[in-house]
């Protein structure tokens, strides 16, 4: 994907992203030097390099949003999807009137949005795309996927995010209790079509966003 002026909430993405791709490559270190003994099993990696990537795409959604919220409110203003979502954080009436005589009055909205996000899971892309349409920006996953000509993208990151629910919620077992196999090809490839999705969703909320 070519190189983009990418958001802050971007730049922490591809930090920790990378830190995903690091356990790929422990897990080769580890496995190429010790994966003959049979009492050896480093495919944990893998699994955390997994469940690190989705918590990376959630914290960037959650991030992008709040960052794009005080500039978005000061050129554009409030909608009806905006303001639903803001009496959600706890900014009413009452709370409204207190904003009016402070200084400041945006960073106080902007702590009650970052407050209520801390809450919102945004991994399910149904959920991503609704929490963006609040700034007017419709189908943002498919849109992502469609820039990348990639049709199966969003069902690509489902199945990831599906996978991560299992390892954290389920230890990663079948109902016989057995751990279910985890190829790191699978995983690499994962791990780049998350890059390339929350990239590709980056450059669409630049360009609308700012």
């Amino acid at each position: 994907m070519a190189k983009h002026r990418s958001s802050e909430a971007y730049k922490r993405f591809a930090q920790v992203i990378l830190r995903s791709h690091n356990l790929i490559s422990l897990f080769e270190f580890l496995d190429e030097r010790f994966g003959a003994d049979p009492d050896l099993d480093f495919s944990d990696l893998l699994r955390s390099a997994v469940v690190l990537s989705v918590a990376a795409m959630d914290a960037y959604f959650t991030d992008v949003f709040a960052e794009k919220l005080v500039p978005f409110l000061k050129r554009k203003g409030s909608n009806r999807k905006l303001v639903a979502l803001l009496e959600k954080a706890g900014l009413d009436a009452s709370v409204a009137l207190e904003l009016l005589p402070m200084k400041r009055p945006y960073r106080r909205i902007r702590s009650l949005i970052d407050a209520h996000l801390e809450r919102h899971v945004t991994q399910r892309l149904g959920v991503i795309d609704r929490l963006f349409g609040a700034y007017g920006v419709q189908n943002l996953s498919k849109r992502a996927e469609a820039r990348l000509l990639r049709h199966r993208l969003c069902r690509e990151i489902e199945v990831l995010v599906s996978r991560r629910h299992s390892i954290a919620h389920d230890g990663d077992l079948n109902r016989h209790g057995r751990l279910v196999p985890l190829e790191i090809k699978w995983v690499r490839n994962r791990l780049k079509d998350v890059q390339k999705f929350v990239g590709a969703c980056d450059e669409i909320l630049r360009g609308e966003l700012g």
